[in-house]
């Protein structure tokens, strides 16, 4: 787990005895990009596990998961001039193209793609970063990488390609701010469509075509602020700021809302995303966890 001050920490699953711990700026060199703190999850990979602390000599990094030792640092550099040094709130994920495993991570500079067994750098993408906070995790689906940011960047396609030199990334498409901006909340692959949040703080549900770009819809928000995003058995699980949720199905010809919802009221904003499990839903706010039965009647 990363704390919000920058505390990577490795505790036994049994009784939660800590076995490691480091600081992302102490003992990484890392920093954030803006005044929020730290909120990545960190991506555990066999015995490697990925953080970033964001910087030009220290962008992204390799632990050993048992020991907490360094196996290697990526110094990304300079990848442009958008955006700022430090991490952002985006999580690393994997990806393989053309027999290249690597990974994918959005920091304050913008995404890059990483190779997973030696830290090298294969490429960088700075087209939609933005000083202020960069968000959103990056959604893979087989060779290509969709990537948002809100504060006026928009969204932008790449497209991985490998060659005798390693791999590379080209921008496929971008979409201005006002088509889509995801601010906070994420979003998702479902078939060849990308479905989330549109909105400087909100939540416009979007459906948008992988593969070229285009806006299959967007509706106004069933809820207020903006949502995060979840799929699962082919329906949309949106939850908003105000703590409303909403189910909407993954439909790329028409937005169909299903049903909305809202759980009791608590103070501050519901930021946190959902999860779903074995057939139950997930809500976490502040130090209170509701957990919901979302089977279909068919499967109780």
């Amino acid at each position: 787990a990363v704390g919000t001050d920058g505390d990577i920490v490795c505790v036994k699953a049994a009784d939660g005895q800590e076995v490691w711990r480091l600081n992302m700026e102490r003992d990484l060199g890392g920093k954030m990009m803006s005044e929020w703190r730290y909120s990545e999850s960190p991506l555990v990979d066999g015995s490697r596990v990925i953080v970033t602390p964001g910087m030009p000599q220290s962008t992204l990094v390799a632990l050993d998961s048992k020991t907490g030792k360094l196996i290697w640092r990526c110094a990304a550099g300079d990848i442009g001039p958008k955006g700022a040094d430090g991490s952002g709130y985006s999580s690393a994920v994997t990806a393989q193209v053309g027999g290249v495993k690597l990974y994918v991570q959005q920091y304050g500079r913008g995404v890059i793609g990483v190779e997973a067994n030696t830290g090298k750098l294969l490429w960088s993408y700075n087209g939609v970063a933005c000083s202020v906070a960069n968000i959103p995790t990056p959604v893979i689906k087989g060779d290509l990488v969709f990537v948002s940011n809100a504060y006026n960047a928009g969204s932008a396609c790449l497209r991985m390609t490998a060659d005798g030199t390693g791999v590379h990334a080209t921008e496929l498409y971008k979409l201005p701010a006002r088509t889509l901006q995801n601010h906070h909340g994420g979003l998702v692959c479902v078939g060849n469509y990308i479905y989330g949040g549109h909105g400087q703080n909100a939540g416009a549900p979007t459906c948008v075509e992988l593969a070229t770009g285009k806006v299959q819809w967007q509706a106004s928000a069933p809820g207020r602020g903006s949502a995060a995003v979840l799929a699962a058995d082919g329906r949309l699980y949106f939850r908003y700021e105000n703590g409303v949720m909403a189910l909407i199905e993954a439909n790329p010809t028409q937005y169909r809302l299903i049903s909305t919802f809202e759980p009791p009221p608590m103070a501050g904003t519901a930021w946190a995303h959902p999860v779903i499990s074995d057939g139950r839903l997930y809500l976490r706010h502040n130090d209170v966890l509701l957990c919901y039965d979302v089977r279909g009647a068919a499967a109780k």
